[in-house]
């Protein structure tokens, strides 16, 4: 997943979360995708702790049985084995989970080599894993987690955030879960103490926007009308709201209106340089990166179109890398079905 903090509170502290500096854009190109995959494979999520520690996670040996009765319909039956691998500055590791076959990944995170979490699902149920260095050991959820089969992630410092369905942290082997009056989607890490997380409020339905502080989660007072969280990091928090022409970006706790990109199908990224990322549809011929540098939404070109192969089944996933301003990678699969990989390190 999708953030990279671990030098961004130094960084906060010595220059004040001051917006990047101006820059040329960097072209995206691609890399070498891990090889020896199984056909019908590809990859879905990728996080960063570094740049000579990149994990990617997807699938291979994609494969379905088509059924049809008179009476009952049509459909299919669908299979494949779960893929992990690090990339360790020089070349592509097996790190296949536990339990890899017939799982689907759902995310991936790592805060240090020796903390990176995987979930998922399998037969019905949440999936989770985690990797300390050595060896994956499967990781059992607290009850109000087990059902929730698309969990998203948020490694820190001693441990995890798990919410969808459920919020709940695992620290030093022990679990919390949290009850707040909201349905959680997603956390965003912008230290080790203090994270924002955007969901659902129920009872009356509408978005909702939580923030922990070390201690508790709570409401935070947010610019008015500005209800949808789209990323955070330690060089900010970003805001949209309904029919708000501009974002809200917040750095050293003070909030800053923004323009709005031409186009945000991706999810937005805030890096360690306190760049903004999003983009266009990756899928579609000419797809663009977009950067914003303080001042203006910068465009460079995606080098290669992604898909979902024959079996329509693929992903895109992208984020910074850690430790090293205004690096990003990404992870994908091709339009035939394979892994693909891009970044915009020189």
């Amino acid at each position: 997943m999708k953030r990279a903090w671990m030098i961004g509170a130094v960084a906060a502290l010595v220059a004040g979360l001051a917006a990047p500096a101006h820059a040329a854009e960097r072209p995206w190109r691609t890399t070498d995708a891990p090889s020896g995959l199984w056909p019908e494979s590809g990859l879905t999520d990728v996080t960063a702790p570094g740049p000579q520690d990149i994990w990617a996670a997807g699938f291979e040996g994609h494969s379905c049985v088509d059924w049809s009765w008179p009476f009952m319909g049509a459909g299919s039956v669908c299979s494949s084995n779960a893929i992990v691998r690090e990339w360790n500055g020089s070349s592509w590791l097996n790190r296949n989970p536990p339990g890899a076959w017939n799982l689907e990944i759902q995310d991936i995170d790592a805060s240090t080599p020796g903390n990176v979490w995987l979930s998922g699902s399998k037969m019905g149920q949440g999936y989770l894993a985690r990797w300390d260095g050595s060896r994956w050991t499967r990781v059992t959820l607290p009850e109000s987690c087990e059902t929730a089969t698309y969990l998203q992630l948020e490694a820190v410092a001693d441990g995890v955030w798990a919410v969808n369905g459920c919020l709940a942290r695992w620290q030093n082997g022990t679990w919390t879960t949290y009850d707040i009056d909201a349905f959680i989607h997603r956390i965003h890490a912008v230290s080790d103490t203090e994270l924002w997380a955007d969901g659902s409020r129920l009872g009356p339905y509408g978005p909702a926007i939580s923030r922990w502080d070390g201690s508790a989660w709570s409401e935070p007072d947010v610019p008015d009308g500005y209800t949808d969280l789209l990323t955070a990091g330690p060089s900010g928090v970003l805001l949209s709201g309904p029919g708000k022409a501009d974002l809200m970006l917040r750095r050293g706790g003070a909030w800053t209106a923004i323009p709005k990109p031409p186009s945000a199908y991706l999810g937005y990224r805030i890096a360690d340089d306190g760049s903004l990322w999003t983009g266009t549809d990756p899928t579609k011929p000419g797809a663009l990166f977009y950067r914003f540098d303080g001042d203006t939404w910068n465009s460079t070109p995606m080098p290669a179109q992604t898909g979902t192969g024959p079996r329509n089944r693929g992903g895109f996933d992208y984020t910074p890398v850690s430790t090293t301003p205004g690096t990003m990678v990404a992870a994908a699969t091709t339009p035939g079905g394979g892994p693909l990989t891009m970044t915009n390190q020189p």
